[in-house]
């Protein structure tokens, strides 16, 4: 196949041969499937490479999160311990509600229950 390209001005031209195998290339590479099954191609790839840059973000993340987790853990232990110490407290602070008043007139006070 022969292809003779000029300028408008007709000053330069440039004449192309190309061989059957060519023109079959040319034909695939210009078909409508090509382009789509490129766009696939690229688009795909597109993808995984915006998923393994987002790779190490999310890896500092986790260890962002399992270090929150260790500190929650750790406050939830202390407050669990300051809880019983709390009960300790207002056990030993509580008065009985069986307890004699002093005055007959005065009406039982009661100590505020936990929930």
């Amino acid at each position: 196949m022969l292809i003779h390209v000029q300028r408008e001005s007709g000053l330069a031209h440039h004449t192309m041969t190309l061989r059957p195998w060519q023109v079959q290339i040319l034909r695939v590479v210009a078909s409508k499937w090509f382009v789509a099954i490129l766009a696939v191609g690229v688009l795909s790839w597109g993808y995984f490479a915006v998923q393994a840059a987002r790779l190490p973000f999310l890896h500092h993340r986790v260890t962002v999160l399992e270090q929150d987790a260790l500190r929650l853990d750790t406050l939830q232990r202390r407050l669990k311990e300051l809880q019983v110490r709390y009960d300790q407290v207002q056990k030993m602070l509580s008065t009985p509600s069986s307890a004699p008043s002093a005055r007959p007139s005065a009406a039982p006070m009661s100590a505020p229950k936990n929930p």
